[in-house]
């Protein structure tokens, strides 16, 4: 059996004996010349007796514990990769299974919902007291898990790097009435005191959702901890370069042993001076939407003196210098349609007044924001044309006072502002949505459908749903009913092509995720076809869409809803500016 020696210990046995042989060499040849040194031959063999034993006993050994040494590492480094493999494997297989199971499970939940209003609406019988408490605990709840469902995306796109963030510069003082606005009805039912405060002009350098978010997150999460009666404070101020934003309560406070905690993941947190425990995920996705944004959140809190969360981000330059408020008004013939212009810079007031009045509208301008509804109270123009970017009143805020106000609320609100988030402005309750700059013949489509929309009537053709799941198809197609319009379905993509081929529908209603033919091949093809580049197509889904495909969809379809949110109202209010309001309204 041959053994096999390491290079290694091929070049230490050559290096040995030609050292053996050079010692001997020059032994001999001080032997032979009669040298006198001072060496002997007793030393010179035990030299050589030692170098015997290094090159044939301490190398070999030596040799064979590095040799197993090198094969361990390689051994190890074998492991880890294939662990590294594996991780990945995993990591992808949970991604696609988040992603199916989203989409599973959001589909049976807005059925769940759907049917739920339907019950709750009244428009099929009246509800008993219990009935009408356990549709409520049945939507409730259907909205709880739905939320929840989408916290756990939302961290698994976190912890897998693929959160898109998109920062931009933005005033505090838009972004919080915002929250304060839509948050305020759940603070109003526990009798809890909501407010804002923020130093005028302040700006901050960051994603406007995920902004939004963070916002949302932690005042909903301060108006569910607070007792009845509570006080609940949004704050923002400047800080060397930064803007530091708080969010303060009066609340039952957080227990020390709690706060070391409170920002993993699913830990239960137990409501003080109550038994139950509930998840706060939502703390955990706020953290690090928090650090995608280059913040830190923090904690102060002391048990029975409240909690305050606070993050500082990147001060950006304000967004718009304050105007001194002015409101003229520009009469013309009393037959002709009315319009309010709601837009506090100077500029911008006077080129819509000049295109619509130049088109025949009576103009009504408007740039104090806090005096904007009374005015449109007023006046009931036929149409109101609205900035988002106002001080001291956001044209969010002013937005959802208008659709909220039974004196406005049936008054058709075009936004025309340079932030570009028509879908947030379609749920609010906008109307039309443009996006500045605005040309006049865009200005005037919008008005055109504003106005013709009010004046309608029930569509002849029918609307198409194109949906694949059988109780978010009826969902859909039970509430467009008992709106008053003709509704046509179609369970999948070969279906729909074949009706709209067989018959032009007045709108369509498009889910993506479809068999047979996807709802992104569809839309390709009806936008191709000259008889259908025109028709209007709302889309409706629940898939999560990258950033170009919704690039695709804001060019390509009227109308972008999502499932996962509060659908229903917005699709209603563009269905009416589409395609005009029925005449009537059949149970």
């Amino acid at each position: 059996m041959k053994s096999t020696l390491s290079r290694r210990w091929n070049w230490a046995l050559g290096l040995a004996l030609s050292f053996v042989c050079l010692v001997a060499a020059v032994y001999y040849y001080l032997s032979t010349h009669q040298i006198n040194v001072h060496i002997t031959s007793r030393v010179f063999m035990l030299v050589l007796v030692l170098v015997i034993v290094i090159v044939f006993f301490v190398l070999p050994v030596y040799s064979v514990i590095v040799t197993n040494e090198i094969r361990k590492r390689h051994r190890v480094e074998k492991a880890l990769i294939r662990a590294k493999e594996e991780a990945e494997r995993a990591s992808k297989f949970k991604d696609r299974f988040l992603s199916t199971m989203s989409h599973e499970l959001r589909t049976p939940l807005n059925a769940v919902m759907g049917f739920s209003d339907l019950l709750a609406d009244k428009r099929y019988g009246e509800l008993s007291e219990r009935q009408q408490r356990y549709v409520s605990h049945i939507n409730t709840g259907g909205r709880h898990l739905l939320k929840l469902i989408n916290d756990i995306l939302d961290l698994s796109k976190i912890e897998a790097g693929r959160l898109e963030i998109s920062r931009e510069d933005l005033s505090v003082e838009t972004i919080f009435g915002e929250v304060v606005s839509a948050l305020r009805p759940l603070a109003e039912k526990k009798t809890q005191t909501l407010s804002s405060l923020a130093e005028p002009g302040l700006s901050v350098h960051a994603d406007a959702t995920r902004f939004r978010q963070v916002l949302m997150n932690l005042v909903g999460n301060a108006i569910k901890f607070t007792p009845e009666g509570g006080r609940i404070e949004l704050e923002a101020q400047q800080v060397e370069s930064e803007v530091q934003v708080k969010v303060r309560d009066n609340g039952p406070g957080i227990p020390p042993e709690d706060q070391k905690r409170i920002f993993e993941a699913f830990y239960r947190l137990r409501k003080s001076g109550e038994g139950t425990e509930c998840i706060v995920l939502g703390l955990a996705i706020t953290e690090s939407l928090v650090k995608l944004q280059g913040g830190i959140l923090g904690l102060e809190s002391k048990p029975g003196k409240g909690s305050c969360f606070y993050f500082s981000l990147p001060m950006a330059k304000a967004v718009r210098e304050a105007r001194p408020p002015v409101a003229k008004v520009v009469r013309k013939a009393a037959a002709t349609p009315r319009i309010l212009t709601i837009e506090d810079d100077r500029m911008a007031s006077h080129l819509l007044e000049s295109q619509l009045t130049s088109s025949g509208y009576e103009v009504i301008s408007c740039n104090q924001s806090d005096r904007a509804l009374e005015m449109a109270a007023d006046l009931q123009p036929q149409a109101i044309t609205l900035d988002l970017l106002m001080k001291p009143t956001s044209g969010w805020e002013i937005l959802l006072q208008l659709k909220h106000d039974p004196r406005t609320s049936a008054i058709p609100v075009i936004v025309v502002s340079i932030v570009d988030q028509p879908t947030s402005g379609a749920a609010i309750g906008a109307d039309e949505y443009l996006v500045k700059p605005v040309d006049k013949t865009t200005l005037l489509a919008a008005v055109n459908r504003c106005l013709d929309g009010g004046e309608g009537s029930s569509p002849a053709r029918p609307i198409l749903v194109v949906e694949d799941d059988t109780p978010t198809r009826e969902v859909i197609a039970e509430l467009l009913k008992t709106k008053g319009y003709a509704v046509a379905t179609a369970a999948d993509g070969a279906s729909a092509r074949a009706q709209v081929a067989a018959s032009l529908p007045q709108l369509v209603i498009l889910d993506l995720m479809l068999p047979k033919v996807g709802g992104f091949e569809l839309l390709a093809e009806w936008r191709a076809d000259p008889r259908t580049s025109e028709l209007p197509i709302f889309v409706l889904t629940s898939k999560e869409l990258t950033a170009e495909e919704k690039t695709y969809l804001r060019v390509n379809a009227q109308s972008l809803f999502h499932k996962q949110e509060s659908w229903q109202d917005a699709l209603l209010r563009q269905l009416q500016r589409a395609v005009g309001k029925p005449l009537a309204v059949k149970v």
